[in-house]
């Protein structure tokens, strides 16, 4: 879709949205398409350049509305309605197209599924997630579903190792998101699929790709392989400012890992979803100096990548089609082609900081999250070592120490500390979390000697 054409779908969506709210419907998702094919006896009906709106009715009921954007006798823009599909499937027409659909029980999600698998047909979709259900998958879905990953992930591993390349890879995870190519066309270009994953061999997440390759005997095949235009060895303490997928929710965050890229102001973060039983996600980042013209002084403003198993039909991503063309069409992009929106949040980001006495405080996730390879919740982290999650990676000092690795170095000094004060692994952890301290050594000594008070006092110290 072109900048007008996503402009288009926006207003018309937006219209839509507010014209029927008088007659109290939802509007659930608004759909473009340049052209969409309905097969009846008397041959096939082309609809050309038609928005079609999915609308909850106050019975809860699916409507199906077909509607095209006119110009009036003034050269205004006007939406004009002339078919619908009930619940039943009976449809409401203009003449024009009821010799094709009288008599006809006409199935809008089939109409959907069928000119969906036609290329080019459907151009863009933009919806309301929170007035779709999610459908409730079956056990036997969810077994389908999650044997079909396993033989993906197979697959991955023998193309891989046919390349000399054993990296037993854990935390696999396809990236559904189609507008991916269009964020980052350098990075992920002319590949069928994308998925990230984490290597044991290499010690760092990676990014993958399936590409068609032609055989020696003249066969094309699908061929899985690491994505050289992203570095394999990636971990940070670098915090990014993160945008939701509706651009009304902005935080600052550390990533697990920072990955860089074949652009220099373009890197993939990987972060944690706290939402999605701790889940990993990609997101993607624009890099900007700001201010000084130093690494120090640069902005890291990331978006959300759609990623397997979050529902967004079509892998259409998990932004709204407003957000993604606030970002690539309306705001302009910089010398560099960064959005120029991206430096709108940036500034934003750093003027509310200020605001609030300082910067944040570096939360990465809900406190009662887990850290990946390790029993260490985030709260737990912050708690034994007397500093949050962006000071303790700061004092680390290491751009090679991801917080997965800090967070481990640190369990093998509890379970070390446990075991010469002859505790247990958790009632040590309690202790730590007690004991005074500006870090983990301060904290570690006084907790030692508020252990070995203890002890003594229940020895009869002083009789």
């Amino acid at each position: 879709m072109d900048k007008e054409e996503i402009k288009r779908l926006i207003d018309v969506d937006t219209s839509v949205k507010e014209s029927i709210k008088e007659n109290e419907k939802q509007l659930v998702e608004t759909r473009f398409y340049k052209e969409f094919v309905i097969h009846t006896e008397k041959g096939p009906l082309v609809l050309n350049d038609v928005y079609i709106t999915v609308e909850r009715n106050k019975e809860n009921d699916m409507e199906y509305h077909f509607r095209w954007v006119q110009e009036n006798e003034n050269g205004e823009a006007t939406i004009e309605e002339k078919l619908m599909i009930d619940k039943d499937g009976k449809s409401f027409s203009i003449d024009t197209f009821k010799d094709y659909l009288q008599d006809l029980t006409l199935d809008g999600e089939f109409l959907f599924e069928e000119n969906d698998k036609e290329k080019g047909r459907l151009a863009g979709i933009t919806r309301d997630e929170k007035s779709k259900e999610k459908p409730i998958e079956t056990k036997k879905e969810q077994k389908q579903q999650k044997e079909s990953k396993a033989e993906e992930e197979k697959k991955v591993e023998e193309d891989l190792k046919k390349q000399g390349k054993d990296l037993k890879l854990t935390n696999f995870r396809k990236i559904t998101d189609k507008h991916l190519e269009e964020r980052m066309p350098e990075v992920f270009n002319n590949s069928i699929d994308y998925a990230m994953a984490y290597s044991e061999t290499l010690g760092s997440f990676v990014i993958l790709q399936k590409s068609y390759q032609m055989s020696e005997d003249g066969k094309l095949n699908e061929i899985w392989e690491l994505n050289e235009n992203v570095q394999t060895a990636g971990t940070n303490f670098k915090p990014i400012i993160s945008v939701n997928e509706n651009g009304d929710r902005i935080e600052q965050k550390v990533p697990l890992a920072l990955l860089q890229t074949s652009e220099d102001n373009k890197e993939i973060a990987i972060t944690l979803n706290a939402k999605d039983y701790g889940e990993l996600d990609i997101e993607t980042v624009d890099v900007m100096p700001c201010g000084n013209d130093t690494i120090h002084d640069q902005k890291r403003v990331a978006r959300p990548v759609g990623m397997q198993g979050e529902g967004n039909l079509q892998g259409d991503g998990v932004e709204s089609m407003k957000q993604r063309y606030d970002f690539d069409y309306d705001s302009g992009k910089d010398q560099n082609g960064t959005p120029i929106k991206s430096h709108d949040i940036a500034h934003g980001a750093i003027e509310t900081m200020e605001e609030g006495g300082g910067r944040e405080n570096g939360v990465i996730a809900d406190e009662d999250t887990k850290i990946p390879k390790t029993s260490l919740t985030y709260g737990d982290l912050s708690k034994i070592t007397g500093m949050t999650i962006q000071e303790l990676i700061e004092h680390e000092g290491r751009e090679d120490f991801s917080i997965m690795d800090i967070a481990q170095a640190i369990e093998e000094k509890i379970k070390e500390a446990a075991k010469e004060n002859k505790m247990t692994v958790e009632g040590y952890k309690k202790e730590l979390k007690k004991a005074p301290g500006k870090n983990l050594k301060e904290k570690m000594e006084n907790a030692n000697e508020a252990i070995q008070e203890q002890y003594m006092g229940s020895s009869g110290r002083g009789l």
